[in-house]
């Protein structure tokens, strides 16, 4: 069964495209646990929609909308090689960065544009690692993220951006989760690159979904 889109798509079996949509459950997991114990309150993260597919250039208008979106592109320097975003509409994002400025600061609405910034980056960064963490964990490696680049533009743009700036890039995982306690829905999306994220894949047991 072949992703489709251009021609940069692998031959991926389907039991290979069943774990790819459950690793987006299992990264939401991670995100959970993580936020749940650095930030102050309840933090509640539930994947509520996770799955895979292929872009290109070309067709990057047609999956994605005109929506504006902020949030940050990671990369992933080692193996599996690849690049991660993290995005939020304008409203999500300001609630993402006002929870993690919680308990930094008395009065939110005094709070500059960098420090906003830096706190959704930071948000970006939490979500990023500990989505990833989970994954390393399964296939017993260490998986390194770079440091958050801030991203603005629709999500078209910045779709587009990725698929043309990188080679092997196109097969992505995309992972919708909900922090319905702060009205905060992040859009997260993993490119990797496609021969050496196959390969890891092979080295999971489907089984796992069923435990």
């Amino acid at each position: 069964m072949s992703l489709g889109g251009e021609d940069r798509g692998l031959s991926i079996p389907v039991e290979q495209l069943t774990l790819l949509n459950w690793l987006g459950e299992v990264g939401a997991s991670g995100v959970d646990e993580r936020l749940g114990s650095l930030v102050s309150g309840d933090v509640t993260v539930v994947a509520e929609r996770s799955r895979s597919g292929h872009v290109g250039p070309r067709t990057a208008e047609a999956q994605f909308g005109a929506d504006d979106r902020v949030g940050a592109k990671i990369h992933l320097p080692g193996r599996p090689a690849g690049q991660i975003l993290v995005l939020l509409s304008p409203a999500s994002a300001n609630r993402a960065a006002a929870l993690m400025l919680y308990d930094a600061v008395d009065d939110l609405s005094a709070v500059s544009t960098e420090m906003a910034r830096d706190a959704l980056l930071e948000f970006c960064n939490i979500v990023t690692n500990a989505f990833v963490d989970e994954w390393a964990d399964l296939v017993d490696t260490e998986i390194n993220v770079s440091t958050p680049q801030f991203v603005s533009n629709t999500e078209r743009e910045i779709m587009r951006h990725v698929v043309t700036s990188y080679d092997d890039t196109g097969l992505y995982i995309s992972t919708l989760l909900g922090l319905d306690d702060h009205d905060v829905d992040v859009s997260l999306y993993v490119f990797p690159e496609q021969e050496g994220f196959v390969s890891a894949l092979g080295r999971i047991d489907p089984g796992v979904i069923l435990q």
